[in-house]
C-alpha cells in the first residue's frame, strides 16, 4: 500500500525540478535571442518579450539593502521545505514544489551565478504595465494562490470520534452469572454455576 506522505514528497520535488528546468530554459532562449531594453510584440502590445536584468526582488521590486534579496528568499525556501516534507496533499505539493523551484531558479542561480535575476515578460494594457517579470516569478505567484485556495476552498477534516472508555468493556452486569470452583466428596473438583439473585427486602410475617 503505498503511502501518502511518501508519494506527495516525490510530486513535490518533481515539480521543483521541472519548474527550475523550465525557467531556466527559458532565460536561456530570452538571452540568446532577445536584445536588451527591446521590446518584441508577442500578442500585440498585451504581451511583450523585453530582456532585462533585475536587481531587485519578485517583480523587480525592491526590499532594502541588496543582502535582503539574498537572506529573505533563502528563509522562505527553508519554510516551504519544512512544511512541504510533512503535507501528503498532492495539491499542496504541486503548489509547494512551483515556489521552490521559481525561488530556486531567481535567488540560488541567477543570482548566484550573475548578480542579477533576467526577467523578459512584459505584460500591460496602453501605458499600463506590469512589473517585467519571469517564469520563476509566475511560478512562485501561481504556487501561492493555490495554497490560499485549498486553504479557503480546500476539504476541512471531519469532526475527531471520541476515544472509547478502555474499562467500559471490563464492566459486568450486578446478576451477571458466577462460576465457583469447589471439591467434591472424592477429592476431584466440581465446577457450579450460581446467579446473583437480588435479596428480597420483605421479611415474612
Amino acid at each position: 500500500m503505498s503511502n501518502p506522505v511518501v508519494n506527495a514528497r516525490r510530486l513535490f520535488v518533481w515539480t521543483a525540478v521541472v519548474s527550475l528546468l523550465l525557467d531556466q530554459a527559458s532565460k536561456l532562449l530570452a538571452h540568446g535571442l532577445l536584445h536588451p531594453y527591446v521590446p518584441h510584440p508577442v500578442l500585440g502590445q498585451v504581451l511583450r518579450f523585453v530582456l532585462v536584468s533585475n536587481r531587485h526582488g519578485l517583480f523587480g521590486m525592491s526590499y532594502g539593502p541588496i543582502w535582503v534579496h539574498y537572506a529573505l528568499p533563502l528563509l522562505g525556501m527553508c519554510l516551504v521545505v519544512y512544511f512541504a516534507w510533512r503535507s501528503s496533499s498532492r495539491w499542496s505539493s504541486v503548489a509547494f514544489g512551483l515556489i521552490l523551484g521559481g525561488g530556486l531558479g531567481n535567488n540560488l542561480i541567477d543570482r548566484v551565478r550573475l548578480g542579477s535575476v533576467i526577467d523578459f515578460i512584459d505584460f500591460g494594457f496602453g501605458n499600463w504595465r506590469w512589473y517585467t517579470f519571469n517564469l520563476a516569478d509566475a511560478f512562485v505567484v501561481v504556487g501561492v494562490i493555490m495554497l490560499l485556495g485549498y486553504e479557503f476552498f480546500g476539504p476541512k477534516p471531519g469532526p475527531v470520534a471520541p476515544s472509547p472508555n478502555p474499562s467500559a468493556g471490563n464492566l459486568k452486569p450486578l446478576n451477571a452469572d458466577r462460576t465457583a470452583c469447589h471439591s467434591d466428596a472424592d477429592g476431584g473438583v466440581a465446577w457450579r454455576t450460581s446467579r446473583q439473585e437480588p435479596q428480597d427486602s420483605r421479611h415474612s410475617e
